[in-house]
């Protein structure tokens, strides 16, 4: 059985970029389309036998109907050619007030055939054309659920997050012990491993404010693959045992502390009779980020400094920021050319 597991799509990011006046979007989410476009297509080119979103599809909880209608395309080539689709619903999939609708909830309640959110954690079994999956589905862990019980509204912050993990890890076992040992199963989440590497940008925002699971509670034997969203950066947190329990990473950029990651998606083969499964890293055309630092603290012309460093970098299609250190003057700071810089940066 053949599954492509990818995560933390992001649609409506709009940093860096600009509008397209020919087709009146952002250039920012023309590229966020386009790895999800490649993604999709990379699917069905493969033949795989399911798809698992392991969440985080927007960029919020409310996307506007130009995001809905990008992802909406896009899952609808997977349905047109009979491939299921599991979507977990991820911290950015979540409304904040208890009771509201996801941002992903529209594709259950429009019965959409062989597609499967899961707002709640649920073990599914999925008819696939190489047989049956077993998948259960461990979505964002919302505090506000256990805000609205008495029991632990008064609990603290930390206490909420400790609350869970132990809710979730009780989950993964009540899972583990449901399963039928004679078929493929897959675990599929959206949390916080505490052996994780965080891109850049994500550790300041998450550290101290998620609630965290072990990579050895996710890797429980009964599983034969271990889908997981929410980190950026793909890796594989059971390298050297069964089952591989493995984030995708997003599949595009979302800024410069990815700069120097992969994106993409995981191809992943299920083998028969406990052989071990394969997992093939796949990348996506993500846009490239680069980082120009020009020193002229020892030049008297800046701007010459800043147009030898840009030269020497390929920027075509990139992402650009530029850093210039000078020396400063006694009256004044040195100008740089800023119409030279940017036409050297037309590209």
């Amino acid at each position: 059985m053949r599954l492509l597991h990818f995560a933390d799509l992001h649609l409506g990011v709009e940093n860096y970029g600009r509008l397209d006046p020919s087709t009146g979007l952002h250039s920012r989410l023309t590229d966020f389309a386009r790895s999800l476009e490649f993604t999709v297509d990379e699917a069905l080119e493969e033949q795989v036998d399911v798809v698992v979103f392991a969440g985080d599809a927007y960029r919020h909880c409310n996307p506007n109907p130009t995001w809905q209608r990008e992802l909406a395309r896009h899952l609808r080539k997977l349905q047109q050619h009979e491939v299921p689709i599991a979507i977990i619903v991820g911290n950015h999939d979540s409304p904040a007030a208890f009771g509201r609708a996801t941002s992903v909830d529209i594709f259950n309640e429009l019965g959409l055939k062989d597609t499967y959110v899961f707002r709640q954690p649920e073990l599914i079994r999925i008819e696939t054309r190489s047989g049956p999956l077993q998948l259960a589905g461990l979505p964002w862990p919302t505090r506000h659920y256990l805000r609205a019980d008495e029991r632990f509204k008064d609990l603290s912050r930390e206490h909420i997050n400790r609350q869970i993990a132990q809710i979730c890890s009780a989950q993964v076992a009540e899972f583990s012990a449901q399963l039928d040992p004679d078929l493929p199963s897959v675990l599929a989440a959206h949390v916080t491993v505490a052996e994780a590497t965080y891109s850049g940008s994500e550790r300041s925002a998450m550290i101290g404010d998620d609630p965290v699971l072990t990579a050895a509670t996710l890797a429980d034997a009964a599983f034969d693959y271990v889908a997981l969203g929410h980190i950026h950066r793909h890796q594989n947190l059971n390298a050297h045992s069964t089952p591989p329990v493995v984030y995708s990473g997003s599949l595009e950029r979302i800024d410069f502390g990815e700069a120097d990651e992969p994106k993409g998606f995981c191809l992943v083969e299920l083998g028969a009779n406990g052989t071990e499964p394969s997992v093939e890293f796949v990348r996506t055309p993500a846009r490239t980020f680069v980082t120009i630092e020009a020193d002229a603290t020892e030049s008297e012309d800046p701007t010459a400094v800043v147009l030898a460093a840009i030269d020497a970098l390929q920027i075509k299609d990139a992402v650009v920021r530029v850093t210039c250190s000078m020396q400063r003057g006694e009256s004044a700071v040195p100008q740089l050319d800023l119409n030279q810089i940017r036409a050297a940066l037309s590209a």
